[in-house]
């Protein structure tokens, strides 16, 4: 190799070579051989081994011995290696599809490699799942709950009195006390507690702590790292979190964490902003604080969260709106004259939101409303759904929301719907019908929508015909293999080109993943829980449902960073991502997601007998 340093240079773009050391980097720059093909020459064949080839420039197919098609490799691809061919391995030959500059390394400086470089030799050695999930694998520093604990936690026996608690908040110059019962965590009681339940109220101070506290507060281990700490804030809007240390029966308390720890731990967080939308009172300074998500969401991708935590932070904030919104309506137009649930469906359902996502919700009602209660939740959702879309939550086209009276019924209502749609499916009601198994309660009776998941859930499982249905509905949503050498035009019409990275990325693995569940009688939404809980469920390998969730990880970060760059750059942010914008390593990866994922679609159509 003439240029050792342009060499370094190109080798630090290529998985696996990308993490070694400049040294490590140098030797190999060292020992490749340079050799140009022109288009249609036969390079070499997999046996007897070549060593390793890296295609500098042009592109490589690979064939089978009766020259049928297996692969295409790109520029900064390798060949010349044992290769997976959808599961299995096979031998083939590599033939120039058109002018290529390909490096040569010999079988024995390949050994060599791979004797001194153990991340190399696994790489080589693994299987597609093995080497994705080390592609996505977090590499940034996590902090721990455990290093925010700087001071002991202020607790208090369960029989001390109201006046007694006070006290000692006061001594220590602390917002909260903890309440221990035979010394483990009872509850908590906060300065809001105080002012709320005791003083507003004029409660004799006398009585004890125990009939105020919040029982049974949400904890988390000290190794629980701030991400999950912050979606629990999120989810359960509140500011003081018990840090426990233990197994479950041994359980005991460490310290409290407070919003204020983990905001000062990171300079902007998504927390701030959900403790700011509860604190609103009106659908216009709503709207002022909706102008701080686009440098949130970006924020949040920059610092290297995986695709499952963006999600949900992203997902908890457009909770955070609607229930807000809720807050707001009821406010204006009276209390419910009835117990309701607000759904999500959807990506929001799932917790999988991302830069730009429209509104999919519906209304559950406890019984049929009559003519004035039908007013009232018509009144309802027109103010969320309409305040929804002032926020930047588009109305959603297919008009699933809780606008459409269709969604806005009662529990027994909801009940007909699945029952037609399991009872007499037909391909294109069980298309439509897929979105509602992606069902969440946001705000209300969690009860209905918990009944209503379990009544669903349990029929489709139990119908064959449907789950039959519903299995070649997966199958219509194919990933884009072979798709890396040219854009793609999408069929709706649409000038803008690249490889659609929803429909034909995250949509096959979630739709995979929501029939695993309906089969195991899982009633979670989130494709992540689904996966786990199908595998426990015997449902689906436990290695398989990995591999499913690290593609997933890794098509939606792609989607996700590429929206994050739209969005910094002043554009609107889509699901078309260009290619030729990926680096090699990027296409690679990609390349391994979509065929784990064909293999998982593969196996579904042969269990249910589908094409």
């Amino acid at each position: 190799m003439h240029d050792l340093e342009l060499a370094v240079d190109f080798l630090r773009t290529v998985l696996p070579f990308d993490d070694l050391d400049p040294e490590a980097l140098r030797w190999l720059a060292g020992r490749l051989e340079a050799a140009y093909y022109p288009r249609g020459k036969v390079i070499c064949a997999s046996r007897p081994a070549p060593g390793l080839a890296i295609i500098r420039k042009g592109a490589v197919r690979l064939v089978d011995a009766a020259h049928r098609f297996l692969d295409r490799r790109s520029e900064g691809e390798l060949f010349g290696h044992g290769i997976w061919f959808h599961g299995e391995q096979k031998d083939y030959v590599a033939e120039a599809e058109e002018d290529c500059l390909v490096w040569h390394l010999e079988p024995a400086d390949f050994a060599t490699l791979c004797a001194q470089q153990a991340r190399i030799a696994a790489h080589f050695g693994d299987r597609p799942a093995t080497r994705l999930s080390e592609a996505t694998r977090e590499r940034r520093p996590v902090t721990r709950l455990r290093d925010l604990l700087t001071h002991r936690a202020v607790s208090i026996e369960s029989r001390a009195s109201i006046g007694e608690a006070a006290r000692l908040m006061s001594r220590e110059n602390v917002s909260s006390v903890l309440v221990m019962r035979d010394g483990r965590l009872a509850g908590i009681v906060t300065d809001k507690d105080l002012r709320q339940r005791v003083l507003a109220p004029g409660l004799d101070t006398s009585r004890t702590i125990h009939t105020v506290m919040t029982a049974s507060p949400v904890a988390l281990p000290a190794d629980a790292d701030l991400d999950e700490a912050l979606l629990l804030m999120m989810r359960h809007n509140c500011h003081h979190l018990p840090v426990v240390e233990g197994r479950a029966d041994r359980e005991h308390l460490v310290g409290l964490v407070t919003a204020g720890d983990i905001l000062r731990a990171q300079s902007e967080h998504p927390l701030r902003l959900v403790r700011d939308i509860h604190r609103q009172g009106s659908t216009e300074e709503l709207q002022r604080l909706s102008r701080r998500l686009p440098a949130l969401f970006v924020r949040l991708v920059s610092l290297g969260r995986d695709a499952e935590q963006v999600g949900r932070m992203v997902t908890q904030i457009a909770d955070a709106f609607t229930v807000r919104l809720l807050q707001l309506a009821e406010a204006r137009i009276g209390k419910a004259p009835m117990g309701y649930a607000w759904v999500a469906f959807g990506s929001q359902a799932r917790e999988e939101q991302s830069a730009r996502s429209d509104q999919d919700n519906g209304l559950v009602l406890e019984r049929d409303p009559d003519e004035a209660e039908a007013r009232y939740f018509e009144q309802l959702a027109r103010f969320v759904c309409g305040g929804l879309d002032q926020l930047g939550y588009p109305y959603c086209p297919g008009e699933i929301m809780a606008l459409n009276p269709r969604w806005r019924v009662s529990l027994a209502q909801w009940r007909r719907h699945f029952d037609g749609w399991i009872d007499e499916p037909e391909p294109k009601a069980v298309m439509h019908s897929s979105i509602f198994f992606d069902m969440r309660c946001v705000h209300g009776v969690r009860r209905l929508v918990d009944e209503l998941l379990e009544y669903a859930v349990e029929r489709a499982g139990g119908n064959q015909i449907f789950r039959r249905f519903m299995a070649a509905n997966v199958l219509t949503h194919r990933p884009p293999i072979g798709f890396f050498r040219r854009l793609v035009q999408e069929a709706d019409g649409s000038h803008s080109e690249g490889l659609n990275l929803k429909h034909r990325g995250i949509v096959p693995i979630t739709d995979l993943a929501r029939m695993r569940a309906l089969e195991a009688g899982v009633t979670a939404a989130n494709s992540y829980r689904r996966l786990e809980q199908a595998a426990a469920a015997g449902l689906i390998n436990a290695g398989d449902a990995a591999s499913l969730r690290d593609a997933l990880n890794l098509v939606a970060g792609i989607r996700l960073g590429y929206q994050a760059e739209r969005l910094a750059a002043g554009e609107i942010p889509g699901n078309l991502v260009p290619p030729e914008q990926l680096s090699p390593l990027l296409r690679r990866n990609l390349r391994a997601a979509f065929i784990l994922v064909l293999e998982a679609q593969n196996v579904l159509a042969l269990r249910y007998q589908v094409l």
